[in-house]
């Protein structure tokens, strides 16, 4: 598609009207479109169904697709290339994420660097000072993504617990138990991060993106990093959309009469034709605005989840085991008062038996493996018990003290304040102490 001639400029349309003239004249295409977005749509609902919310343990969908499909897949894959060839592919796939993520993100970058930024000096509807603090947004990019992946969580050893004992146990999520890899008490709002190999205080997630848990000491960074993440597609998808509308506005596309190169014919101009127009002219920047205009869309929702449930004062890990006890607790309830109509209801209360919580959560609350979009298992082990008891009333959130103060404990993570690092100091004063009284060397004083 070429431009033939141009006609006289009139008022920029607006997004609406260009929507409205894409759909009425290519309505067969707008059909195609719709029908693979929806399709794409109910793929992704699926795929986000079957692999994160299913059980695999009770639901056939969960079941075949997180573990038969995989496990036959692996099976295949490892009879085709030998152990060895996929040992090194598992070696491997520890850090595709953060492959893919420099391959997109680099990519990215390099189509600005070589085609956007020249396009911006040309261009009258964007300033040429965004070519400067391009850079600079490049170097927050580099260098939050930087601080995420080697930052470390804090690791709880022996040693190390009286730097990061300073959570009380709930006894909802968190009772006081040894941990069974490590054989050391298991601190609240702990877990051991079979990935990393070692024990998370305060532990949230393992992200592949930066191959890395996240836990107390680098939970602030992994927030930086998603915000600045997020400020980057949103100012990267802004400025190549400046860029495209002033080509639009100053050659006046949407007056402009096109010809067909192969066949001659000519074309009037609507609003699916300099789309294509564009898309032919600036493939690279065009590529570059669609993955930016989405990704913002996306890590928008994944940084306002982090924030709200940093205002709660709740971790990923500890988001989905609450909603595990509400989903029990709800369903308890029913069954209390379906019961309560036929008088079968024990007169004992759940925090009175011995075999269930204080607080009415029976049996254990699992520490399965939490990835970026939640656990990968069942959190709460039911109990056995068939008889119907009260739950009482819904646990709370002891962790929670006001948005200000949940925030500055992210922030400023008490493993870095001087009361923890006083008790750490002591702590191994008399570590030191009691190493030589067992040897028989004098103290000192």
């Amino acid at each position: 598609v070429k431009i033939k001639n141009c006609i006289a400029p009139t008022r920029a349309p607006t997004l609406l009207s260009l929507l409205l003239s894409i759909y009425r004249s290519h309505q067969k295409m707008m059909i195609i479109i719709t029908t693979a977005a929806i399709a794409f749509t109910l793929f992704s609902l699926f795929f986000i169904y079957a692999c994160a919310i299913a059980d695999p343990d009770t639901s056939n969908v969960g079941r075949f697709c997180t573990k038969e499909l995989p496990s036959f897949l692996y099976q295949q894959l490892e009879k085709t290339v030998g152990k060895k060839v996929l040992s090194r592919l598992n070696t491997l796939k520890d850090r595709a994420f953060q492959l893919v993520y420099l391959t997109v993100v680099l990519g990215s970058w390099s189509i600005m660097f070589c085609y956007g930024y020249e396009e911006i000096e040309k261009s009258n509807y964007i300033s040429t000072y965004h070519q400067y603090s391009g850079y600079f947004v490049f170097l927050m990019c580099m260098s939050s993504f930087h601080c995420a992946c080697n930052t470390p969580p804090g690791s709880v050893t022996a040693r190390s617990m009286p730097l990061f004992d300073h959570y009380e146990y709930d006894d909802v999520l968190y009772k006081k138990q040894t941990c069974p890899t490590l054989k050391i008490r298991k601190i609240s709002r702990s877990k051991y991060d079979r990935f990393t190999r070692r024990h998370v205080p305060r532990f949230d997630h393992f992200c592949g993106w930066i191959n890395q848990a996240v836990g107390e000491q680098n939970y602030r960074w992994f927030l930086l990093f998603l915000t600045v993440h997020v400020v980057m597609c949103f100012y990267g998808s802004w400025a190549v959309f400046r860029v495209l509308y002033g080509e639009v506005m100053e050659k006046d596309l949407l007056n402009a009469s096109f010809f067909n190169a192969i066949t001659g014919a000519e074309v009037q101009a609507d609003s699916w034709i300099v789309f294509h127009y564009l898309f032919l002219r600036h493939t690279q920047l065009c590529s570059v605005f669609i993955l930016m205009s989405v990704m913002t869309v996306v890590l928008c929702l994944f940084l306002c989840f982090h924030l709200y449930i940093t205002s709660k004062n709740m971790t990923t890990n500890e988001f989905f085991k609450w909603k595990s006890v509400r989903r029990w607790h709800k369903k308890e309830k029913q069954k209390y008062e379906q019961s309560l109509q036929y008088r079968e209801v024990a007169d004992k209360k759940t925090n009175n038996i011995e075999s269930k919580n204080s607080t009415g959560v029976p049996g254990e609350l699992s520490d399965v493996d939490v990835g970026c979009i939640g656990p990968r298992g069942e959190l709460l082990q039911h109990s056995t018990s068939s008889e119907v008891m009260d739950p009482g009333q819904l646990p709370t959130n002891i962790y929670d003290k006001g948005i200000i103060a949940n925030f500055k404990e992210v922030l400023y993570p008490y493993s870095f304040r001087e009361e923890a690092i006083q008790r750490y100091k002591i702590s191994v004063s008399n570590q030191r102490e009691s190493t030589k009284e067992r040897e028989g060397k004098p103290k000192t004083i």
